[in-house]
């Protein structure tokens, strides 16, 4: 199958900013291999000043980035596509996936959509849970459309409520329900992202096999064979890659790097396995910042990831 790039120049849900750097060496790389592979660049502007809402911060730039530019950007990529090629988004913080999230959804919209997360965070809160105010906490929160208010530490002003309402309704989608989102690989989250993956029983393993809801730790190959078994119920699926899945070791060029994450040979059997199912519509690779760490060493670990990516991808029909 054709590939064809988006790439997202924007880290401003992020709590340390360089991912855009990240975008851009990712991308300079993917034109040594696929010269000929169409991109899509997208660009955010972003005012230095301080954030007007701690529990949300910038969400009063994020907000008309992504409905004014990235949702509607997005979808025409996606539209032009239509199953002819095959959309691989480079952003910079993972934020940008609450407007990437609901432009696929739009495209999707009278289907049922699933969503593979692999990343050391579960990305499960709200501004209204939310301990550092970091969007990029936030994206499945606004995907599934969950306040969790039972567990809510923050009071929000009106306009931020509102705001944050507006993000939730990015997507004309029904929603996406929390059993058709699957973690891989967590290992770093707060007690409200817990309440609600255990409230919902979601799929959620840490990068040891242990599930967060509960149970005896699994294999990664028994974990994979379970997951498949339910993403073959759904219409279209989202993957999405935070290279802090990684183990800290492997790498420290993220904003969140944490320790007990996946090798890089784990990471390689999981996309073997997810990338090449038809339902999956869509790879997203995330939050890589070599502005906090030079080792070019590391920096090919990731590389040599996404080309495994694009090699399975592009041996799909």
């Amino acid at each position: 199958m054709t590939i064809e790039f988006i790439e997202i120049y924007s880290d401003i849900g992020a709590g340390k900013h360089g991912t855009t750097h990240g975008v851009a060496m990712l991308s300079e790389h993917c034109e040594t291999h696929y010269p000929s592979a169409p991109v899509h660049k997208i660009y955010a502007k972003h005012d230095k000043l301080a954030p007007a809402h701690p529990s949300a911060k910038y969400i009063e730039n994020l907000l008309p980035f992504f409905k004014e530019t990235l949702v509607p950007q997005v979808g025409e990529c996606l539209q032009q596509m239509d199953g002819q090629s095959f959309p691989i988004i480079i952003s910079g913080d993972h934020s940008n996936a609450i407007g990437n999230l609901a432009a696929f959804m739009n495209h999707h919209r009278d289907q049922r959509v699933g969503v593979v997360w692999i990343d050391a965070h579960a990305d499960l809160h709200s501004a209204l849970t939310t301990p550092s105010g970091n969007m990029h906490g936030m994206p499945l929160a606004t995907a599934l459309r969950l306040d969790n208010a039972d567990c809510q530490i923050n009071t929000l002003d009106e306009t931020a409520t509102d705001y944050w309402h507006k993000l939730k309704s990015l997507s004309s989608h029904g929603g996406i329900l929390p059993s058709d989102v699957f973690f891989l690989g967590l290992r770093s989250f707060e007690p409200p992202e817990v309440h609600l993956i255990k409230t919902h029983q979601m799929f959620a393993y840490s990068a040891k096999g242990t599930p967060i809801a509960g149970g005896d730790r699994q294999s990664l190959d028994t974990i994979l064979d379970a997951m498949i078994d339910k993403l073959a119920e759904l219409d279209a699926v989202y993957v999405s890659f935070d290279v802090d899945a990684l183990d800290d070791t492997l790498i420290p060029a993220t904003g969140t790097p944490e320790p007990d994450g996946y090798q890089a040979d784990e990471v390689r059997r999981i996309f073997d396995r997810v990338l090449m199912l038809d339902n999956v519509k869509l790879f997203e690779i995330t939050e890589f910042n070599p502005t906090l760490d030079d080792d070019s060493d590391k920096h090919r670990t990731i590389f040599g990831l996404l080309d495994h990516a694009l090699a399975l991808i592009h041996q799909r029909s």
